[in-house]
Formats: C-alpha cells, structure tokens, sequence
C-alpha cells in the first residue's frame, strides 16, 4: 500500500520492538520467556466469580462514557486513602480502556502539533506512538543507572524550553523498575510548576515496590493536582490484563476533554471490566500476595543473573522488570536479543526500544514461574559465555 494514503498522524506511530520481539518468538518452540509484561496466573476467582454474577444478572449494557457512578466512587476513595489525592467522583475520575487508553487520551487532550513532551529514558516506548500522533516531540532526559535510572530535577528543569507542554513520568518505571522517592518527586513538582507545564504520572505498576521503596503520587499536593493527571490500572497487579480497564484522576476541564475523546472512540468500558474493577477494589489483600510473589521471584532472577558473565543488573525498586548492561561485547541490543533466541530460544526485550541510551541493556521479566526464570537464564548463560570465548 501507498503510505501517502494513510493519515500522517498513524504514519508517524512507530510499531512497537516489544511485540516485535513477541511475535518472533512465537515462531519458535520451546521459548523461556522473560519478555513478555503480564502475570502470569488469571484473574483471582473472587474478582471472577463476581463478574459472572453480574453478567447473569444483567450487568452487560452500555454505561455512562465517564464510568459507572458506583466505581467512581470506589476510585475516588482508593486514590484518598492509598495515594493522598483528593478528587470528585463526578467531575475528577474517568474509567478507561486500560492504562494505555488512559494515557493515550490524556496526551491527545493536552498535545498540540509542535509541542514539546518531555520524558526520562529509558521508557516505555508506546509514549513515542502516543505523542507522535498527537504531532508532538519527545525531549528525552537520560537517567543515571548508578542512581537507579531515578530522573534528575536538574536534567528535567534543563530540558524544559519554552515549546514544553508536558513532563511524562512512570513511577515504579517500565522497562527499569524505578521508584521516584517522594523527595525527588516534591523537586520535580517545583520545577512544573516554575515552567508552567503539565505532568502525566503513569503509576501503572503502583502497588508492586520492594524492600524500602515507597510509592508517592505528585498529586497529593492540591496545588500540584491542578496541573497533573494520574494514571493507574488494574491489569498487572490483579492480573486483569485483558479485561482492559484503567482510570484518570485530574482537573475537572481536562477529564471532560477525555471523556469526549472516549465518547467518539470506545463509548464507554465495558460494563463487565468495570464490575471486575470494582471487585477488585473491595479485595486489598490480593495486591499483598501478588507483591510477596514478585518479589520473591525478583530475588530469584538477580541470584540465577549472578552466573551470567557479561550481564550486570541494576536492582529494580518496584514493577517487575529488571534491567540488565551487557558488558560482555559492544554489539547493540536488538543483535544480542536476535541470538538468544536464536541460539538458545530464550526471550528478552532489547534494551534500544526504550531509547537510545539504553541500546546497551536488555529488559527481562519476572513475571513468570521460577522454573522458567532458572531455564531462561541458564540458556543465556551459555550465550554469553560464547561472547568472550
């Protein structure tokens, strides 16, 4: 097909490397795969069992585009109680199609066409799609590994320039599993508010951090409500990734802007992700167990990555990702990822989709069985030792 028939707004959308690497690893047997970011167990029965009677009982129609009032509510208490950020079920919450719908809306309900969005890196790459089509520019900040991959207040302010709109930033991170300390958060907060530009937290992966890490949402300040949106979702620590289902808190202006973007796309979510939504919220002690999981599992990956030659991790705080330099040959990441699955059928995420700076590092998940993080190391180890022999 001719491209200039397209839209320029879809032509500019790069395909995402992460699926690139899921969808070749698929043409494969017997894959260890660290790449992929889901659980892998199912929606917790009680969350199930819930939504099965509803359904049954004819929770199956359309619903308000901004979400049912009753899960409003239930969101607007959460964000209270386990964020600090106050903010009205009617005018301040929407539900949304997934983090991704939920981040998508909010960029194309604050983007213009030569504004700048300014993001630490490395990140999730589905930002660069998100902004591009939205005819904006991303000013990535480069993050310090010996700091954890925490952003600079400095480097931010730095990046800044009178065409700046908007300050991403992902709190426990994708791909690297940093947690900004509240600290760092208050500094960065600051220098928003001198420039005047908005900020978009994705605090996606909220719930999973470890050891002494502490989650902190900007928004709690009131004065800083006024210029963030807050993304949050339910897809990874209750492992309802399919279910598809997320929600913004934010000023009353710029949650109407997204409920009239949602309201010409997807009309509302669907009434039985929302009943799992709000299922979910009414069961608190799960998110304690999937977290002992993980980070357990998080132990076991950083131990098995100590007999990998050539392959130094830096400790995530939170998420349930960790990101790895390959020290054992300059060859780019994407080439390295190409022959582990190649050689050894194993699946990782090249470092390079996450930005240029991180085109040294791969991306490994831990969001499987301890069986298959054993497996999956012990088959780069052999790789790697190949690089110095």
């Amino acid at each position: 097909m001719d491209e200039s028939e397209l839209a320029g707004r879809i032509v500019r959308m790069p395909e995402s490397g992460i699926r690139e690497v899921f969808d070749e690893a698929a043409t494969y047997d017997d894959v260890a795969d660290l790449s992929i970011g889901e659980p892998d167990f199912t929606t917790p029965e009680p969350i199930v069992d819930r939504v099965d009677d509803r359904v049954r009982s004819g929770a199956t129609h359309y619903t308000p585009t901004q979400g049912r009032p009753d899960l409003r509510e239930a969101l607007s208490a959460k964000l209270e109680r386990e964020n600090g950020i106050s903010a009205d079920p009617e005018t301040e919450v929407i539900v949304t199609p997934g983090a991704m719908g939920a981040l998508f809306e909010a960029i194309h309900s604050l983007v213009d066409s030569g504004d700048e969005v300014v993001i630490p890196e490395p990140y999730w790459p589905n930002y660069d799609g998100h902004v591009a089509s939205a005819g904006g520019t991303v000013v990535p900040v480069e993050t310090d590994p010996e700091d954890g991959f925490v952003p600079s207040p400095e480097d931010v302010a730095d990046a800044i320039t009178p065409e700046t709109k908007l300050l991403v930033l992902n709190t426990p991170s994708n791909p690297t599993g940093a947690v900004i300390p509240p600290a760092t958060l208050e500094e960065i907060a600051a220098v928003v508010d001198r420039a005047g530009v908005w900020c978009l937290v994705d605090e996606t992966y909220e719930s999973l951090v470890y050891d002494d890490a502490e989650h902190h949402s900007i928004a709690s300040d009131p004065e800083t409500f006024d210029r963030t949106l807050t993304v949050h979702s339910f897809s990874k620590a209750y492992a309802m990734t399919g279910w598809r289902v997320g929600y913004v808190s934010g000023p009353s202006h710029v949650i109407d802007s997204i409920r009239v973007l949602q309201e010409h796309t997807v009309s509302c979510v669907a009434e039985p992700a929302q009943e799992a939504a709000l299922a979910a919220l009414s069961e608190p002690e799960l998110l304690d167990d999937v977290r002992e999981i993980f980070d357990r599992r998080r132990s076991l990956l950083l131990e098995e990555l100590e007999a990998v030659p050539g392959l130094s991790p830096v400790e995530p705080a939170g998420a349930f990702y960790v990101f790895a330099e390959i020290t054992g040959t300059d060859r780019d990441s994407r080439s390295v990822v190409m022959q582990l699955l190649e050689d050894e059928q194993v699946a990782v995420v090249p470092g390079g989709v996450f930005g240029d700076s991180a085109d040294s590092y791969v991306r490994l998940s831990y969001a499987t069985d301890e069986e298959t993080i054993r497996e999956a190391v012990d088959r780069m180890r052999r790789v790697f030792e190949s690089f110095s022999s």
